[in-house]
């Protein structure tokens, strides 16, 4: 049985413009739960991308952010690359990772630059490169910006239309002394246009008859190379036919719009006006077809004002196309375009005022992750109510079940409320969190057995979210050289909101393996002159409590997400090899870093090691900490300057207040140079070191010795002194 499920193919200008429609106006959205796939979390609307290119503006100002925009719209987000369709079973085939099933499709997957068989090998040999994808071309200038002499090889830009002389301009302001040159057929330009592209030192050219640098190519448009693979409907520029209704024809429930899609009827060249315009038909046929309803026609402008902005030194100006009359350059037409872009972004920035104008759930805002822990002090008060006074003065990360002459099994377990709305992707984080208890012991993932909690819905959607879930977790833990050996399940009784996937809460019961006689690094194990090694930046927990307040995150998602989805298994490995090098012990203690954030978990660390010290009749230990020296991804202190913070985050602080409040020779944790740090520097600090992480870094205890050997992947944040 094919699930009742709407997917948007790509973050193109008309999905982006869809998803805040619904957003705007949830009764125009269909009744089935709606998923949107996107090679990237923003979209570089293209119209700014030439002021970008020019350092008239940030790329931040250019970004629209998709996965924000997705989630406050209540639509899951996959962050993942379409390898191919398959129309007749209504599957989606992705890069690394299962297929997705559809009932209704929307294609709005954009284009990809073409490039000529004159240009293949240059590309290969990465001399040429395309102007698509934006922000990967984006990149390749920037490291284009040291070679900005006259003496420089020339930089060519390859193509005849708007957007290859609008990037020539743009380039012109970003480079004011290197050699330009416009690869391109001078019939197909306007002569006014061609003048004012030779006053900018702009040379044309056509022909690479001379010694040359790197070459961009803006060379138009093509689709993708599966498009081509289908028994579609396809003009001479790989575009999709579709009747007037914009549904493809003897297809049912499958919508193309925007530089992928034509429609029979009204053949036009891919422009981004067609996004704004066909939007409220979109919209309406969706619902309708979903609805079994008859659908509305709609037919595209024949002709539309194009604007090419041509970077002066001085005054803006621009150059206004309409059919075949060329207007300008002129300020007023440039103040138009400034206009009509800045307008443009800012329908889809304003993601949180919006939000803040509707009725919410505000449930859907409490932080999710290793963030959903039940406060520390609530956890220990409960340990010692209920005599389990142990778990509460000497907690570790995972627990000896069996031991044998050579081999120690450790087991642990964690999970939470689903943290992302795409349920693979999400089940990869939960398994790698879990699999962190045994790495903080110095174990190997063996075997784990899941327990999943589903939410009240159809069958068919319940079946696409479990089985989504268990491919994440079986690939995540078979990565790591386990087993998945069995599980459990049950029904969520709570109310469902949409995305559905938000609705799952998946646990693991983890089993680790320690071989060769090694034992387990236990919390308790730090000695006074050890140094303090972290592994991963910090603020997981802050950059969700932003997502969860629609707050605009700009491009910090991506190492995020990246280091998410990253084991730490290998950082065990390498010290193992270290440890067999030098014949000793690496790590006299470790701890991971997770709900109770750096201070919560540096905490039982502490008092852990001073227990057992206590108990052998050894000095008590405390902990200097460098505050120059934590790490923080990117744009999180930004947030914290905004007073971000996630749900966790005060429970955690009045855990940690006491000792603070302590004379600084008493404390078990403090500062070097307190003294000379300034409230505001000092509350910042901590507001990231309490921040309650998922997926978060090690922390390990060692002698100092070892830190060269070390530095690599672990970063000095502390050391050990005694008391």
């Amino acid at each position: 049985m094919t699930c009742n499920h709407l997917v948007l193919i790509g973050g193109g200008h008309t999905n982006v413009l869809l998803m805040r429609q619904w957003l705007m106006n949830p009764k125009l959205m269909p009744e089935i739960p709606v998923s949107i796939i996107s090679r990237d979390c923003h979209l570089v609307y293209s119209a700014m991308f030439p002021s970008v290119i020019a350092k008239s503006i940030s790329l931040e100002e250019s970004l629209i952010d998709i996965q924000c925009l997705a989630k406050a719209a209540k639509i899951s987000f996959l962050k993942e690359e379409v390898r191919d369709i398959d129309f007749n079973l209504r599957k989606i085939v992705l890069n690394n990772r299962p297929s997705v099933k559809f009932s209704n499709l929307v294609l709005n997957y954009g284009s990809q630059t073409r490039i000529t068989k004159e240009f293949e090998n240059l590309v290969s040999s990465q001399i040429a490169f395309p102007i698509k994808p934006f922000l990967k071309a984006y990149e390749l200038i920037k490291k284009e910006d040291i070679y900005d002499s006259d003496k420089e090889p020339p930089f060519v830009i390859v193509g005849s239309g708007l957007a290859a002389i609008e990037v020539s301009f743009a380039l012109r302001k970003r480079w004011r002394d290197r050699n330009l040159k416009l690869l391109c057929n001078v019939n197909k330009i306007n002569y006014k246009i061609l003048q004012s592209l030779r006053n900018s030192n702009i040379e044309l050219i056509d022909n690479l008859d001379f010694y040359y640098g790197k070459i961009l190519l803006c060379t138009g448009n093509k689709s993708p190379a599966w498009v081509k693979r289908k028994f579609l409907e396809l003009d001479s520029n790989g575009r999709i036919i579709t009747n007037n209704n914009l549904k493809l024809r003897n297809t049912s429930g499958i919508f193309a719009t925007g530089d992928c899609a034509v429609i029979d009827s009204a053949k036009r060249p891919p422009s981004g006006i067609f996004a704004v315009k066909v939007l409220k038909t979109l919209v309406k046929n969706l619902k309708k077809d979903i609805d079994g309803e008859p659908l509305k026609k709609w037919s595209p402008q024949r002709f539309g004002l194009q604007i090419v902005n041509t970077f002066p030194k001085k005054n803006p100006m621009a150059f206004g196309i309409y059919r075949n009359f060329v207007f300008g350059p002129s300020f007023l037409i440039w103040c138009l375009k400034n206009k009509l872009d800045r307008n443009f972004i800012k329908k889809l920035r304003p993601i949180k005022k919006i939000m803040n104008n509707k009725v919410q759930d505000n449930s859907m805002n409490d932080c999710r992750g290793c963030a959903a822990k039940i406060p520390q002090g609530v956890l220990n008060n409960s340990l010692i109510n209920a005599d389990l006074v142990s778990f509460a003065t000497s907690p570790e990360d995972s627990v000896e079940i069996y031991q044998n002459s050579k081999d120690i099994i450790l087991q642990s377990v964690d999970g939470f409320p689903a943290l992302i709305s795409d349920p693979w992707l999400n089940a990869k984080i939960t398994t790698l969190h879990a699999c962190s208890d045994l790495w903080a012991c110095g174990a190997k993932l063996s075997s784990a057995q899941a327990l999943i909690s589903l939410p009240k819905v159809e069958k068919d959607s319940q079946n696409y979210l479990f089985s989504q879930a268990l491919k994440g977790i079986k690939s995540t833990v078979e990565d790591q050289g386990g087993k998945l050996i069995g599980g459990h399940t049950f029904e969520s009784r709570s109310l469902v909101n949409k995305p559905y996937s938000l609705g799952m809460e998946i646990s693991l019961s983890v089993q680790g393996i320690l071989n060769n006689g090694s034992k387990p690094w236990l919390k308790s194990g730090m000695q006074i002159g050890d140094i303090l090694l972290m592994s991963r930046p910090l603020g997981v927990g802050i950059y969700f409590a932003a997502q969860m307040q629609n707050e605009y995150l700009g491009g910090s998602s991506d190492e995020i997400m990246k280091n998410l989805v990253t084991s730490q298994q290998y950082l065990i490995d390498q010290i193992y090899i270290f440890q067999e090098k030098f014949g000793e012990s690496l790590v006299n203690a470790a701890t991971d870093i997770t709900g109770y954030g750096f201070m919560g978990h540096l905490k039982e660390m502490v008092e852990s090691s001073n227990l057992f010290r206590k108990k052998n009749k050894l000095a008590d230990i405390k902990v200097l900490l460098d505050s120059s020296s934590f790490k923080a991804y990117p744009g999180v202190l930004d947030l914290v300057r905004n007073n971000i913070q996630s749900t966790l985050f005060q429970s955690n602080k009045e855990i940690i207040e006491p000792i603070f409040k302590e004379h600084w020779s008493d404390r078990i944790i403090s500062f070097t140079k307190e003294n000379l740090i300034d409230n505001e520097t000092l509350s910042e600090i901590m507001s990231l070191l309490l921040d309650p992480q998922t997926c978060g870094p090690l922390l390990i205890s060692c002698d100092p010795k070892y830190e060269s050997v070390l530095k690599d992947n672990w970063y000095k944040v502390g050391e050990v002194i005694k008391r």
